[in-house]
């Protein structure tokens, strides 16, 4: 039996980049995946890739995508997770995964609305995805952010991305976050989780 057989997981931007790999990686050990963005097409393309690798592996898995859902637009999160809901579909695995870039200059040259959208997504639409999440999730279930903990000089000293203020911010914003999510859903028994993958393509 495959190590996720019979789980269900969530990745948020899973139609490309690390979200892609992270849905990969657990469809190629059995799981079922739920994926959604703002781009129909890569999600396509990726369902289709998914659904080579349950045939591969013969798990009876599921491929559901969720199109044109961006984290940072509260009613599409939550219509997501309503709908869920009603189908009785119980997720294991949360992946707060969808991010930007935000811009790349000096903060005091930041465009308002480019810091307002990066942390949208990032902070925000972390926030209100596991928000919604619990509402499809039992005890034993997982939430699990990618972050970043920026670049360190020596242990545990965290240094900020100089000319990424917006982006920054919002990171060091969610890995709080993910810390009082951990502490406050002990009693639910869903543990909250934050890890840093690093620099990828």
């Amino acid at each position: 039996m495959l190590k996720f057989q019979n789980k269900t997981v969530l990745v948020t931007g899973s139609g490309t980049g690390i979200g892609q790999a992270i849905t990969k990686k657990f469809v190629e050990n059995g799981a079922s995946a739920i994926i959604l963005g703002r781009r129909k097409e890569p999600l396509e393309e990726t369902a289709k890739m998914l659904d080579e690798i349950i045939k591969e592996k013969q798990s009876n898995a599921t491929v559901k995508i969720f199109d044109g859902v961006d984290v940072s637009n509260e009613k599409a999160v939550t219509d997501m997770f309503d709908s869920l809901k009603s189908e009785n579909v119980n997720l294991d695995v949360v992946v707060n995964n969808a991010g930007v870039s935000g811009p790349v200059t000096c903060f005091a040259h930041a465009p308002m609305d480019q810091f307002r959208s990066t942390v949208d997504i990032h902070l925000t639409g972390t926030f209100w995805t596991s928000v919604q999440a619990l509402k499809v999730m039992k005890e034993g279930a997982k939430i699990i952010t990618i972050s970043t903990f920026f670049a360190e000089e020596r242990p545990l000293e965290q240094r900020p991305y100089r000319f990424r203020g917006p982006y920054t911010a919002s990171q060091g914003a969610k890995n709080r976050l993910v810390e009082a999510m951990s502490w406050e859903l002990t009693e639910k028994g869903i543990i909250s989780i934050g890890t840093n993958p690093g620099p990828v393509h």
